[in-house]
């Protein structure tokens, strides 16, 4: 009995051991450490079976407070070093606590006392500062506890007053947050109502598109037309005139004749865009036709297309004029 009381006195005095749970910065969890030796910044530990040596630093810092407390002294001195090692890394319960043992050994009462107050304050602070990006984020359900705990943990302290004011902004952060809500909604209600009807009148959207893709299209062909008869290919570009008038003038019934699928908002006004380039491109088309006729002196002709785009378009002085110049060389009554 004696011989194993030897043995475990002998396990004692042979390395001090304080047993803690820490947690470093790279590892997710606790565990629990001895921790047999703490200098220059170095902390030697035993987890198990195996010794570990690693910096104080790579503890999480109420782990680095845990190690330090347990390697501390008693006296005045260290618990205000301790207080201080707390108070600079945002640990200001600790600090406090720490700074109130120390308030009662002789000859640390005053600077404890004050080492607790900016603590106190600080850790008010702190508090404030969450319920303030709480606000930020106009996440008022988040706000207000932190705001309210604020002044009744911390009733002297400055954040305090600064919680009051800005509990009194709650309502209108409220409001603002509820109006942002519902601008939202109705946007998506909006977008999911116009998405729908851009399904249903797409197919109509696509046809007056692909309509005006035509007019584009015999616009062209007019240009090419024009060309022609200035090269003195005129056999060449008389009939595409013809045959422009003709595409447009088939695009135009069917435009007339489908009105009634035109159910939804600006596919009128865009059929009525697609009707008036399409009738415009006739009434230029049978000008040069009728131009170009004049000139190679085929005047019956020319007086037939002049007189369908007189009919057209009663006021277009081009028109007038050339009809003018035909009347001139060319009577109908006198074949």
């Amino acid at each position: 009995m004696a011989r194993l009381l030897i043995l475990l006195l002998m396990f004692a005095l042979a390395a001090p051991l304080w047993a803690v749970k820490v947690k470093l910065k790279s590892e997710d969890k606790e565990f629990e450490a001895d921790i047999e030796n703490l200098q220059d910044g170095e902390v030697t530990y035993r987890k198990g079976r195996k010794q570990f040596t690693v910096p104080l630093e790579d503890f999480e810092l109420s782990s680095q407070f845990a190690i330090m407390s347990l390697r501390s002294g008693e006296s005045g001195d260290e618990l205000m070093h301790l207080a201080r090692f707390a108070l600079h890394r945002g640990l200001y319960s600790e600090a406090q606590q720490t700074a109130a043992k120390a308030a009662k050994l002789d000859g640390f009462k005053e600077k404890a006392e004050r080492l607790s107050a900016v603590a106190r304050n600080l850790e008010a602070d702190a508090l404030l500062d969450k319920g303030i990006t709480a606000l930020d984020d106009k996440d008022v359900e988040r706000a207000r506890p932190l705001l309210q705990e604020v002044i009744s943990r911390f009733p002297d302290t400055p954040a305090a007053v600064k919680a009051e004011v800005l509990l009194g902004t709650l309502k209108r952060v409220e409001l603002e947050v509820r109006a942002a809500q519902l601008e939202k909604e109705a946007k998506q209600a909006q977008a999911d109502a116009d998405a729908e009807e851009q399904k249903r009148r797409a197919p109509i959207d696509d046809w007056l598109s692909e309509l005006e893709s035509q007019v584009s299209t015999n616009t062209a062909t007019k240009k090419e037309a024009d060309e022609d008869c200035k090269s003195g290919y005129t056999n060449r570009g008389l009939p595409k005139y013809e045959n422009v008038v003709k595409a447009m003038a088939t695009l135009r019934n069917n435009l007339e004749k489908n009105r009634g699928l035109l159910t939804f908002r600006g596919q009128d006004a865009h059929a009525d865009r697609v009707d008036g380039k399409a009738r415009a491109l006739i009434i230029e088309c049978y000008y040069s036709w009728a131009y170009n006729l004049y000139q190679g002196q085929r005047y019956e002709m020319a007086a037939s297309v002049c007189k369908k785009g007189i009919e057209m378009d009663p006021r277009d002085r081009r028109l007038l004029s050339l009809k003018v110049d035909i009347d001139e060389v060319y009577d109908p009554t006198e074949k």
